[in-house]
């Protein structure tokens, strides 16, 4: 009801009184004197922080009616006296205020305020919705935030920014795969990664490095210059008009258009940089080296003989010289100098491998050295404009990088362009997007392999700048470390393939789509549209010979195409049916196709002619294939519908049924088509009551929904392949693909999801608070059980599984300061999670995610186990514990059985038959801080982020103990680093009266029936120490200790030990970003006709606040396949530096 407002004329006669007199005297010239206020006209363009013109602008002298609106360009002019206060206001912006001084031309760049804003963002199929209408979490982050950080894989640069999401990098090096999830895993495949879809083309976010080198996928081929914004759409009903692709979620990129102007805007951003190796796991640098005590020595007979001396000590060096009878490293046998289990330095002269002279030290920065310095460039340039009726972006951009893992190089070249046209206008319109890449990626890691630092071992002493470039012999070639008079060391191989392999893979990215919009109404309109992602490779491998004659070389050549294709209609209605109701509604279909084909050839066998790279060089017929690969298709229909009430109560619903050519069996049937439907409310309490003034906002939000997931072409029908057959004089021959059957009646994976949440905002939106929780259950799992290699197939597929995955997110993001000259933003998020196996199938309580607990290295897979969570960590290769004679010892790790030995050496390992779990690899919660303060026209913004909890298994941390070059590797080597110092009274004329350092008591028991050896040398008798602790046997001086370093390398080996001391909880805090920029003030840019230009210094991936590896191991993991709890061939601590310079004409 509008109020009336009575004002008295006695109070208001004054004020009418004073103000009348103020004008006379300012317009009267008689008073016109010193105090006149000289009127000049101010001029000047305002701009939004991308330097963009914001037309229509109020202007106004505060005080006065004087006012006048910025034209299309931004530009306007008033007349004002110095003094006066203009004000600049603007929907959606902050206002400013300026005091006209004797400048005459004011520039202003406005910046958004939240407190005015309704926030759009970008949810299913590219419907934009307010955010106060949706019931379910969506997070956005602008594509300038992605761009600013050079990356390779624009993934890599969302880490730490958003709840819900987990996101890491892995050991692929310049252009490797990076693993994101959201809101845990939802399913027991290895990809469970969210689709990308950008401007409406799905990419398919495939893992890499599961084997072999680690190329990436296509996302690293996105220009992140283009980017408008991410929409990351985390749970089920926020993702559910994608059907059968959107059980992992899906990360929506749209990119950025043309804008209206006067003429066209030219951007320039030039980006430069560096990325350095800054930091190193935690080596020692106090020996050098050298096997492990109790093993030979060569003390006498040089290096091709050997003469067996048990008597070893670690401070002897294992050979000497016959000439100079210099201690000499010129060994004949890899394992004694790739250990660093030998004497301590002391700087005396030995002979280094290749017979020169050489001080014994320590060569502390030997792992650095081995990495070049990397170069980052990155240029795009970016023309754009609009009319009434078009508009246009054409971008172009060029980025390389050089790796700092030598000739790990990548370069890409990328065309966009993104336009509209009404070809009747306001009535019929169409919007065409193409993106197209050409890169090349040289040289990828392997990051499953273990030739590296910790398991082929650089020793200490081992000078990199040397060797680098002294791996060949006298006679070209590589020295072998047996029984070569060359370079005795196998690092020369090392060498050789980092320096000479070359493998080199071009790929082209094309991603386009069409769609052409008729306005059959007001409230009606129908689009027809068309997308294409062609992803195409060629891909060559030159694999240098190793050996002496350089013949056992390689080389291959594959290429290969995936095509994806679609076609969709959609008619939308909206309504606006009174004051208080809205109505939408969507209804389309959509045809989509996929299909891929390779084919490959390489030599078998080695080389005729050293060095020749090429297929007719092959010593034996070559090896080729090549397919038609999967074929699938999906036809859906879908529907969407939301209504609102006041703008306070939200309801959306959607619903697609999807038909799937995946589930169809050869014989026509099968349950190919699934429904997924979804509910929403949003309910903006703050709008129904009336809340207290410091709540500026309150709505409280629910969904459930289903997604699902069907499974791969051929698995119901399995393809052909054409293969060589060699032994039938070379003829082709067709093979099946895989070797999987397929259960009758298989249905696809459904995820059944509900969510909940609250948002909160108070004092004007100072203090934002989202919080929201979410319970999903994914079943009828569709998985590859293992069967008995008797039936001839190696896994069959099944439904089976309910994977339940419930969690809490919550962002929290505050206003700490806000002023026209300073501001300081906080923001913070958090997410717990856990992925719970409710069950598999009858009879199965097991199933395995990844790895292998049997394999000779690591011996550790991830599993998962009906009722735990998902991600345990086994192996076959556990402690044998104690459960003997001796009932106060049970449970104590069982010693190595060394019958008649007075040494005893380390834990031994049995291969049990049963799994042994070493714990799980879930994080107990993951998150992010990030703050940006401004000062004027300077802004400092950083970004931490941190997981806690998790284990998982560090082959460096294993084999780095095991070779004795880590820090952890130092206690009780000798006396001043703990070690017993004992006199042997062993058996042998070797062992006995020599005197040790390096006695160490291990944990464990002997078990039943173990006899040693004891008493004086002249009274020795079998002593049975069975049931007793080292411990105990040694209190009682029946044995006496062990050697420290003996026992650390079987403890760790492969053959003896167990994965179980790799096995450490992960947890870090990492400085992900920091970035310090400034906006050149328009005074300066109007000189050199800029209209706006902005520098900013970014650091990424600075270091790790906190990390709990021992030895400073660096946690990234070597694939991003889901359930990978590997990290092996550690990534080096990389930081990157750059700087970059954006300008607006």
């Amino acid at each position: 009801m509008n109020k009336k407002i009575s004002v008295s004329w006695i109070k208001v006669f004054p004020l009418i009184l004073l103000a009348f007199t103020s004008f006379s005297m300012t317009g009267n010239p008689l008073f016109n004197g010193p105090y006149e206020e000289v009127q000049q006209t101010i001029s000047g363009t305002i701009t939004d922080e991308t330097g963009s013109p914001l037309p229509g602008v109020s202007i106004v002298v505060q005080g006065t009616t004087n006012g006048t609106q910025t034209d299309f360009d931004g530009n306007y002019s008033i007349d004002a006296a110095i003094g006066e206060v203009l004000v600049y206001s603007y929907l959606g912006m902050k206002t400013q205020t300026v005091t006209i001084g004797n400048s005459n031309t004011i520039n202003i760049t406005m910046g958004e305020d939240a407190s005015q804003l309704e926030e759009v963002v970008v949810t299913a199929l590219g419907i934009k919705r307010e955010e106060r209408a949706l019931g379910y979490a969506v997070s956005e982050i602008q594509g300038d935030e992605i761009a600013q950080v050079a990356q390779i894989n624009p993934v890599n640069a969302l880490q730490g920014k958003t709840a819900g999401v987990q996101i890491s990098t892995t050991s692929g090096g310049t252009f490797g795969g990076t693993r994101i999830t959201v809101r845990g895993n939802s399913t027991f495949d290895q990809n469970t990664q969210p689709i990308f879809v950008v401007d409406g083309v799905i990419l398919d976010n495939d893992i890499s490095g599961t084997s072999g080198s680690d190329w990436g996928n296509q996302l690293k081929n996105l220009n992140p210059d283009d980017f408008e914004s991410f929409s990351i759409l985390k749970g089920a009903a926020a993702s559910a008009l994608y059907g059968s692709r959107a059980l992992n979620g899906v990360v929506i990129v749209t990119t950025k258009s043309g804008k209206k102007r006067k003429g066209l805007g030219v951007s320039v951003n030039q980006t430069v940089g560096v990325r350095t190796v800054y930091d190193s796991p935690d080596f020692q640098n106090q020996y050098g080296s050298g096997l492990t005590a109790g093993g030979f020595s060569f003390v006498t007979n040089g290096p091709n003989t050997r003469t067996r001396d048990d008597s070893h000590d670690t401070s002897q060096f294992f050979t000497y010289d016959l000439e100079t009878g210099l201690p000499s490293m010129a060994f004949d046998s890899y394992e004694e100098h790739a250990a660093s289990w030998g004497p301590r330095f002391d700087g005396q002269e030995i002979i280094d491998y290749d017979g020169s002279r050489a001080t014994w030290s320590a060569q502390p920065n030997n792992y650095k050295d081995y990495f070049d310095t990397g170069f980052i460039r990155n240029t795009n340039v970016a023309i754009d404009g609009a009319t009434d009726i078009s508009s246009f972006r054409l971008s172009f951009s060029n980025f390389s990088e050089s790796g700092v893992e030598l000739r790990n190089d990548f370069d890409k070249n990328s065309l966009s362009f993104k336009g509209s046209h009404d070809l009747i206008k306001d009535k019929l319109t169409v919007n065409a997007v193409m993106h197209y890449t050409r890169s090349k990626a040289k040289n990828p890691l392997n990051p499953g392999g273990l030739t590296s630092w910790f398991h082929d071992g650089f020793p200490r002493n081992y000078d990199v700048d040397k060797w680098r470039n002294n791996y060949l012999d006298v006679d070209g070639g590589v020295p072998h470390p047996y029984g070569n008079n060359y370079n005795y060391t196998r690092m020369s191989r090392i060498w050789a393939h980092a320096l000479e392999d070359n493998d080199v893979r071009t790929e082209g990215s094309f991603i386009s789509n069409i769609n052409l919009n008729y306005k059959i109404s007001d409230n009606i309109t129908a689009t027809l549209e068309g997308n294409i992602n062609q992803y195409t490779y060629n891909q060559e491998n030159k694999t240098f010979a190793d050996n002496r004659d350089r013949l056992n070389g390689s080389y291959s050549f594959s290429n290969g195409e995936k095509f994806q294709h679609s076609f969709s209609a959609k008619m939308f209605f909206d309504k606006q049916i009174n004051d208080d109701f809205r109505m939408d509604l969507l209804l389309g279909g959509e045809l989509w196709t996929s299909k891929e084909q390779s084919q490959f050839a390489n030599t078998s066998a080695g080389f005729k002619i050293r060095d020749f790279y090429a297929l007719a060089n092959s010593r034996d017929p070559i090896n080729a294939g090549g397919g038609i690969g999967p074929r699938k298709k999906i036809n859906s229909v879908y529907a969407f519908f939301s209504t609102s009430y006041k703008r306070e109560l939200y309801f959306s619903a959607t619903a697609r049924n999807d038909w799937s050519s995946a589930l169809v069996y050869p014989n026509g049937q099968g349950n190919n088509s699934y429904f997924y439907p979804s509910a929403s409310l949003g309910w903006v309490s703050s709008e129904t009551f009336e809340l207290p003034d410091f709540i500026s906002f309150a709505k409280l939000r629910a969904s459930y929904a289903i997604v699902g997931n069907d499974t791969d072409p051929y698995s119901l029908s399995t393809g052909f392949a054409v293969d060589n057959f060699n032994q039938n004089q070379n003829l082709n021959m067709f093979r099946f693909e895989d070797d999987t059957a397929v259960s009758v009646n298989l249905k696809p994976e459904k995820k059944y999801s509900f969510e909940t949440g609250i948002d909160l905002r108070f004092w004007e939106s100072r203090i934002g608070l989202d919080v929201a929780y979410y319970k999903d259950n994914t079943k009828n799992q569709i998985i590859p059980l293992q069967v008995p290699s008797e039936s001839g197939i190696a896994n069959q597929l099944i439904n089976a599984g309910n994977l339940q995955n419930q969690g809490v997110e919550v962002a929290l993001n505050l206003k700490l300061v806000d002023s026209p000259d300073f501001s300081w933003d906080l923001g913070a998020n958090y997410t717990h999670n856990r992925d719970k196996i409710i069950e598999l199938a009858p009879g199965i309580n097991e199933f395995r995610l990844f790895g292998n607990p049997d394999d000779s290295n690591s011996a550790t897979a991830s599993y998962a186990y009906v009722g735990g969570n998902y991600g345990d960590l086994v192996t076959r290769r556990g402690y044998d514990y104690y459960d003997g004679t001796n009932s106060s010892n049970h449970g104590i790790p069982v010693l190595a059985n060394r019958n008649g030995w007075s040494v005893a050496y380390p834990i031994g390992i049995q291969n049990k038959d049963s799994l042994y779990v070493m714990g799980n690899m879930q994080a107990d919660w993951y998150g992010g801080m990030n703050t940006s303060i401004r000062y004027k026209r300077v802004r400092l913004s950083a970004i931490v982020d941190a997981k806690f909890g998790g284990e998982i298994y560090s082959a460096d941390a294993r084999y780095g103990l095991h070779q004795g070059v880590l820090e952890s590797s130092l206690p009780n080597r000798d006396a001043s680093q703990g070690g017993i110092t004992w006199t042997s009274q062993g058996q042998g004329q070797n062992f006995f009266g020599k005197t040790y350092e390096d006695g160490y008591i291990p944990n464990g028991v002997f078990p039943d029936g173990t006899t040693v050896t004891s008493g004086p040398a002249d009274n020795r008798t079998n002593v049975d120490v069975g049931g007793l602790t080292y411990q105990q046997a040694y209190d009682q001086g029946l044995v006496e200790p062990t050697h420290w370093s003996g026992y650390v390398y079987r403890w760790t080996s492969a053959s003896t030990g167990t994965p179980i001391t790799g096995v450490y909880t992960s947890s870090w805090v990492g400085l992900r970003e920091v970035t310090l920029s400034y906006d050149v003030p328009s005074e300066i840019l109007d000189k050199i006709l800029v209209k706006s230009a902005s520098l900013a210094l970014t650091g990424r991936d600075l270091g790790f606040l906190y990390n709990s590896l021992p030895d400073n191991i660096n946690p990234t993991l070597s694939s991003n396949a889901a359930a990978n709890p590997l990290q092996q061939k550690s990534s080096p601590y990389i930081r990157s530096i750059s700087f970059s310079l954006k300008l607006n004409f």
